[in-house]
């Protein structure tokens, strides 16, 4: 019995040790940082039936540049007139970007936006330095066709 009491006594050694790994684990959590956001807005056109514009605005939250990948899903009820394009561009201090698509939506469905840091060359000028970080925003938003 006195050897099982020994076991669930804790020494202060291991409570200091609790404390410090505590102590470690929640700064560790404060240092990660919102390096960009996205919202994804859509909009009717207008005089056109079943057909909206899709923009997807970028923020940096961060003093460096970045290049930034932008990409809407390809859901089987949604169609892409002119192209499901991918958009790269380099966002600089804290600067926002639109990126704009036109689909068209004959039935109620679900649109899908990915805004990702990638590491790509040649996007942003040559005399800036580019922070290579990995970061990953994904949206999704209904759209409703009402009649």
């Amino acid at each position: 019995m006195r050897a099982l009491q020994f076991l669930f006594k804790t020494s202060p050694a291991v409570l200091l040790l609790i404390l410090c790994l505590r102590l470690g684990s929640g700064a560790a959590q404060d240092l990660v940082q919102e390096v960009i956001s996205a919202k994804l807005t859509i909009d009717p056109v207008e005089n056109l039936t079943n057909y909206y514009d899709v923009t997807v605005t970028v923020k940096s939250h961060v003093a460096k540049c970045i290049v930034v990948r932008v990409t809407l899903e390809d859901i089987s009820n949604i169609i892409f007139p002119y192209g499901n394009f991918v958009y790269t561009a380099c966002l600089c201090n804290f600067s926002t970007r639109n990126f704009f698509w036109e689909v068209q939506a004959p039935e109620n469905g679900i649109i899908k936006a990915k805004a990702e840091v990638v590491s790509e060359e040649n996007i942003c000028p040559s005399d800036v330095e580019i922070c290579s970080l990995v970061y990953k925003v994904c949206i999704k938003r209904e759209i409703i066709i009402r009649c």
